[in-house]
């Protein structure tokens, strides 16, 4: 009887340690989970901690903008309307260095000390610097701040693409590559709509140049050779490059040419676009 006894005995205190194990164990997964929502709620409130400071840096940066942009062609000096404008509350210093790229305030080549406005968050000032047309540009605070970095001054010119291109078809069959529907339409720095003078398109076939159509009053009408042309075709075999550009001048006279667009000829009637800059090249007038 005590025998029996102690096997029920040894028998309930068995299940009880098979239970507690099973307890133990839902208990250490509940614990695994809530660790796991845990670290997974705080990682999202880091991202969204980091993300809310990315946002807030970005709205606190102050905006540099450009207007009135004027080029004097004999000095070769541009003249434009330069303003900064930092969030509310902001502290924006006054004084403000025209640099090289990499190069530090007190190298600047120009300085200018900018206006404050009745807003209190706005300063201006009409500044003339040297127009380099190869070289990048810095703008930077006295402690060195870069509030702007340009690769190109070019990209303060009176003239800027904002859309342009052709409809255009390439027929492997008939070895032919058909354009129509040329158009180019441009803006100054401050996003403003701009006018380009003497324009024209250019077609080029693997660097060469084998069309040119200067602009009519009429949309997407060019001008090639005396007569009014709405569409052309030229021969094309796979692997020809085919370039569309833009010719034009400002209003001070600088000559202008955008690269609009690029593809290379395929074999089954398409064609692959080419990576290609809309950084136009620039001359001095003559």
């Amino acid at each position: 009887m005590k025998k029996q006894w102690m096997q029920m005995a040894s028998l309930v205190l068995n299940c009880a340690l098979i239970l507690l194990v099973f307890w133990q164990g839902a208990r250490l997964e509940d614990l695994e989970r809530q660790t796991d929502d845990g670290l997974e709620d705080l990682e999202q409130r880091l991202d969204m901690g980091l993300e809310e400071a990315k946002k807030q840096e970005a709205e606190s940066a102050p905006t540099v903008r450009f207007a009135q942009v004027r080029v004097d062609t004999a000095s070769r000096m541009l003249t434009m309307d330069v303003t900064v404008e930092g969030a509310e509350g902001a502290e924006l210093p006054a004084d403000l260095g025209f640099c090289s790229p990499g190069e530090p305030y007190r190298l600047s080549w120009t300085q200018v000390h900018l206006e404050r406005q009745a807003d209190g968050r706005t300063l201006s000032q009409t500044v003339t610097i040297p127009l380099d047309l190869e070289a990048g540009l810095e703008l930077r605070q006295l402690d060195d701040t870069v509030l702007l970095r340009l690769d190109s001054m070019v990209s303060l010119l009176p003239l800027q693409l904002s859309d342009g291109g052709a409809s255009w078809h390439y027929s492997s069959q008939a070895e032919m590559f058909y354009q129509c529907d040329w158009y180019a339409s441009f803006q100054d720095p401050s996003g403003e709509e701009a006018k380009a003078r003497n324009g024209a398109f250019h077609v080029y076939r693997n660097g060469k140049r084998v069309f040119t159509g200067q602009e009519t009053e009429k949309w997407y009408v060019l001008e090639a050779d005396g007569e009014r042309v709405d569409a052309m075709r030229f021969d094309c075999a796979p692997g020809d490059h085919m370039r569309l550009t833009y010719t034009c001048e400002d209003a001070f006279g600088l000559h202008y040419e955008f690269p609009i667009r690029e593809q290379v000829a395929l074999a089954w009637d398409d064609m692959r676009d080419c990576p290609l800059s809309h950084i136009p090249t620039v001359t001095w007038p003559e």
